[in-house]
């Protein structure tokens, strides 16, 4: 186990081991960091990291009391973010063998699909057909008729299916993954290898990583060009 800096650490991580279905007991020593659980049953090794992560800290795996190499090893990566750049990442990760912390303090999906690309180019086709309605070439021979525009039923529909691409392309695909763990809050970095995340449901939760990407996006900038902001 790694990033436990007490025993009051230890103690987390045996409550979070124990918390997991088919966990008889959970031994946890600060000073060996190490964790040894009794099972009950066959309990996948990625269920035991996912509750251990979830819980703040990492894990390099072991079997039968073996010693861990770097090539058996997994790579944990955490993401901040949770736009298209930061999925990319996240799922090329877990691809490649890794597991994955991604963070998100706001709606998963970034820009595009929330509030960028999607939500636009549903009003610019609106506004398209509008256009065809009043005006066409074939208005010699098609009546144009001046659409009645219903603003707040165009809104809700838009919505739905902003709603419905962000499950079906962001939050399903990560309540799928069980290699990847989301957690809901604002992260600052704590030193080079680890990240303190104010959740958004209240505490804090210090994240341990072997590498760390962040895929926050940008903020748009009001060029200085006299009369723009008017």
């Amino acid at each position: 186990i790694t990033g436990m800096t007490c025993d009051g650490c230890a103690a987390h991580v045996r409550k979070a081991l124990e918390g997991v279905p088919g966990v008889r007991e959970a031994q946890v020593s600060y000073p060996d960091a190490t964790a040894r659980v009794v099972l009950e049953g066959e309990v996948p090794m990625q269920r035991l990291i996912k509750a251990v992560v979830a819980s703040g800290y990492g894990v390099h795996p072991r079997s039968d009391g073996a010693s861990s190499t770097n090539d058996g090893q997994e790579l944990h990566v955490a993401v901040i973010g949770s736009g298209g750049a930061a999925m990319a990442c996240a799922l090329k990760a877990v691809e490649r063998g890794a597991r994955v912390t991604l963070i998100e303090r706001s709606t998963i999906g970034g820009t595009c699909v929330n509030v960028g690309c999607v939500p636009s180019k549903i009003m610019i086709r609106a506004a398209h057909i509008a256009h065809l309605r009043r005006e066409s070439p074939f208005d010699n021979g098609i009546q144009a008729v001046a659409p009645t525009i219903q603003r707040t039923a165009l809104l809700a529909q838009q919505q739905a299916r902003v709603d419905e691409l962000r499950h079906a392309k962001y939050e399903g695909i990560l309540d799928g993954n069980p290699a990847i763990t989301v957690l809901r809050g604002e992260a600052r970095f704590k030193d080079g290898r680890s990240v303190v995340v104010h959740l958004n449901d209240g505490g804090e939760r210090v994240v341990m990583f072997d590498r760390c990407l962040v895929a926050t996006g940008a903020s748009p900038a009001v060029p200085p060009i006299p009369g723009l902001k008017d």
